[in-house]
């Protein structure tokens, strides 16, 4: 199944516990990639605009972790974690994911976003890969497309702006 939000294309396999998202940025790839890079960029553009940062925590390197949290306007806390696996500038990044609230702590994703460029124009491939076929449906059905295109389009104002 694909759905389509935005400029954001969310596929679900069928065979495969994964979540494959596809966005093209109006920037180039060294940009896009930097602002994965610290807290300091992060906190420009992760999450629906209505959120905001209450903490941000980052050690971008290998084996290094990572954690977010979040609030909306009723200061409910969201809060996000994990691990980079894999990090090759400006190619790719793999890290586990965590949405930290029980029941969903128990056990991580693991994303793996590929950064290509074309024209000026970079576009991504998040695979998330999720411990189940449950856990997958639980993350689609969270309204991760909607929340998702919104942060990409965050992102994308962001990244021209670090030019």
């Amino acid at each position: 199944m694909t759905t389509t939000v935005g400029k954001l294309e969310m596929e679900i396999p069928q065979d495969r516990p994964e979540i494959i998202m596809t966005r093209t940025f109006n920037a180039p790839r060294e940009l896009v990639f930097k602002a994965h890079t610290s807290c300091e960029h992060i906190r420009q553009w992760w999450g629906p605009r209505r959120t905001s940062f209450v903490s941000c925590e980052m050690h971008f390197v290998e084996g290094g972790t990572w954690r977010y949290v979040l609030q909306d306007s009723e200061g409910n806390q969201q809060p996000f974690k994990g691990e980079f696996r894999e990090i090759q500038a400006p190619e790719r990044i793999t890290w586990t994911f965590i949405y930290d609230v029980p029941p969903f702590n128990e056990q991580a994703a693991v994303e793996t976003v590929v950064f290509s460029e074309e024209d000026g124009k970079t576009t991504i491939r998040v695979t998330s890969v999720a411990p189940s076929f449950e856990s997958r449906d639980a993350m689609a059905a969270s309204g991760m497309a909607e929340g998702a295109a919104e942060t990409y389009d965050r992102l994308e104002e962001y990244a021209v702006t670090l030019g």
